[in-house]
C-alpha cells in the first residue's frame, strides 16, 4: 500500500505491507487491484490543501480498477472475477486489495484494459460534467483547453470534438504540440508563454464559449476575460499552488486573491457565466446523474469517440518519481501506478 504518514513533503509517503480486510461487509466487495490513477488531488492531499478526517497516516488513491475476489451478501449487481473500475472520492485505493462499497464499482468494457480504467473515472466525469451539464457545449462553439496534454485537458478534447464542428484551442508545452493536434486541438498555443491569453486573443477575437481552468489564481484571472458574452469560465483545480515539494502559503495566498475577484458587476454587464466543478460533491449529491453520465461515457468508449491515453506506468515504489512527473508536467496522457 502507499502511505501518507503525515502531510508535507515525499518523505511522507511509503509503500508498507499492511494487513486488509479480507470479509467485505454487505454492501461491499474486495477487489485485487492492478492499477491506480494518479492525479492532482493526490498531489493537494500529500501537501495538506485537501484535508481528509481524521487525517494521515492513511492509504492515497482515489481512483483503481482491479478484479472482484469477494462480493457482500446483499450485493447484486457485481459477482467474483467481474473486471471494475472504482471511484470512490476519499483516498485508499492505491493497495494490492481493498474493501470498497459496490456501488463505487462498475464493470468496464471487455475491450477496457486495467490501465484505461483507472485512467477513466476522475478525468472523463470531470470533462463531461464542466463541457456538457455546466458548459452546455453546443455545435460549432469554441472551447479552450488549458494543460490540453494532461489527464483533464486529453479527455476534454476528445468529448469536445464528439460534438460537430467545436473548435478546440489547446494550451500545451510546444513539445506537445504536434501530439494534442492528433487529439483533435484545432489551435495550439504554448502554454509557457506569459502572454497565452494574448494569443487565445489573436485565434478567436470574438471570444470562446467555454473556457476550462485548472490553475486558479492569476490565470482564472485572464481565463474569464477571454470568455465571450453567453460564454462559460469553468474552474477545475488549482494546480497553480502546486510548486515544489511542499506547499507554499504566498502561493496559495496570491492563488485565493486572483481567484476571489469575481466581480458580480463584470458578469452582468458581459452576460458571462463563472463557474466551478467538484466531482466528488457530485458523486455523493448527485448519484444518479453520475451514474447516467458514466454510461453515457462507457458508449462513447465502445464507440471509439474516446479513449484515455496512457503516458507512462510506474510501480508503487516507484510513486515518488511517478508524481514528480504528474507535478512537473512532462506527461501526456495518464499516469499510472501498478
Amino acid at each position: 500500500s502507499v502511505v501518507l504518514k503525515a502531510y508535507g513533503g515525499f518523505d511522507k509517503i511509503q509503500v508498507q505491507s499492511l494487513p486488509y480486510k479480507t470479509v467485505p461487509d454487505d454492501n461491499q466487495v474486495l477487489i485485487n487491484v492492478k492499477a491506480c490513477g494518479l492525479n492532482f488531488a493526490d498531489i493537494y492531499t500529500r501537501q495538506g490543501l485537501v484535508r481528509n478526517e481524521p487525517g494521515p497516516p492513511f492509504i492515497m488513491g482515489l481512483e483503481c480498477s482491479g478484479i472482484v475476489v469477494t462480493v457482500g451478501s446483499k450485493v447484486e449487481n457485481l459477482k467474483v472475477r467481474d473486471r471494475v473500475m472504482v471511484h470512490t472520492g476519499t483516498p485508499g485505493l492505491q493497495t494490492e486489495f481493498v474493501c470498497v462499497e459496490a456501488s463505487d464499482c462498475t464493470v468496464i468494457p471487455e475491450s477496457m484494459s486495467f490501465n484505461e480504467a483507472a485512467a477513466f473515472p476522475i478525468n472523463y466525469l470531470t470533462a463531461y460534467f464542466c463541457l456538457f451539464d455546466i458548459g452546455n457545449l453546443r455545435s460549432s462553439q469554441t472551447v479552450l483547453i488549458p494543460s490540453a496534454a494532461g489527464g483533464v485537458g486529453w479527455a476534454a478534447t476528445q468529448l469536445a470534438k464528439s460534438v460537430p464542428n467545436v473548435r478546440v484551442i489547446g494550451l500545451a508545452s510546444p513539445g506537445k504540440h504536434e501530439t494534442i493536434r492528433g487529439n483533435g486541438v484545432n489551435v495550439t498555443i504554448d502554454s509557457l508563454d506569459p502572454c497565452w491569453d494574448e494569443a487565445v486573443k489573436i485565434a478567436c477575437p470574438e471570444g470562446v464559449d467555454i473556457a476550462l481552468d485548472f490553475t486558479s489564481g492569476d490565470s482564472f484571472k485572464r481565463t474569464q476575460n477571454l470568455v465571450k458574452d453567453l460564454g462559460r469560465a469553468i474552474l477545475i483545480g488549482a494546480n497553480d499552488m502546486i510548486s515544489g515539494e511542499t506547499l507554499s502559503l504566498w502561493r496559495i495566498f496570491c492563488s485565493w486573491w486572483y481567484s476571489s475577484m469575481v466581480k458580480p458587476i463584470d458578469l452582468v454587464l458581459n452576460s458571462r457565466v463563472v463557474a466551478g466543478f467538484h466531482l466528488t460533491h457530485v458523486k455523493t449529491r448527485l448519484p444518479e446523474r453520475y451514474r447516467d453520465a458514466l454510461i453515457h461515457l462507457f458508449e462513447l468508449y465502445r464507440q471509439n469517440v474516446i479513449r484515455p491515453r496512457i503516458d507512462s506506468t510506474w510501480t508503487f515504489h516507484q510513486v515518488i518519481e511517478a508524481t514528480k512527473r504528474l507535478s512537473e508536467r512532462e506527461n501526456i496522457g495518464k499516469v499510472i501506478l501498478t
